[in-house]
């Protein structure tokens, strides 16, 4: 089951990208099957509204992650979709985007004495 999530909330990034494996003791990278580019992992936080963040590990072909990409930026996750299904009786679910862009930080503002 594919479903597509809410794009327009922002996600705050809790680590570095790091590549993702598609048989790690071999040093296999998984890549992206419409592309071949290789997949990255980035771990980000989702607010819940009136609720607590719910951490998410999305994976992202590595052309769709800004360089620049770092801990404690807030970014939109461009295509971001839950798929769901099940193997060998367990369920297991997986986050995907298209891409992740970074969302400019609001200017500080200063509070003039009156």
């Amino acid at each position: 089951m594919v479903l597509p999530l809410d794009n327009s909330r922002s996600l705050l990034v809790l680590t570095a990208p790091a590549p993702q494996f598609k048989d790690k003791a071999n040093g296999v990278a998984a890549t992206d099957r419409d592309t071949g580019a290789p997949l990255v992992e980035v771990a980000v936080a989702l607010t819940m509204d009136g609720g607590t963040p719910q951490v998410l590990r999305v994976s992202v072909p590595e052309p769709g992650v800004p360089k620049s990409l770092a801990m404690g930026q807030l970014v939109k996750a461009t295509g971001l979709t839950l798929i769901s299904g099940e193997k060998n009786g367990r369920s297991w679910n997986l986050f995907r985007a298209n891409a992740l862009t970074t969302v400019p930080a609001w200017p500080a503002r200063t509070i003039s004495p009156t």
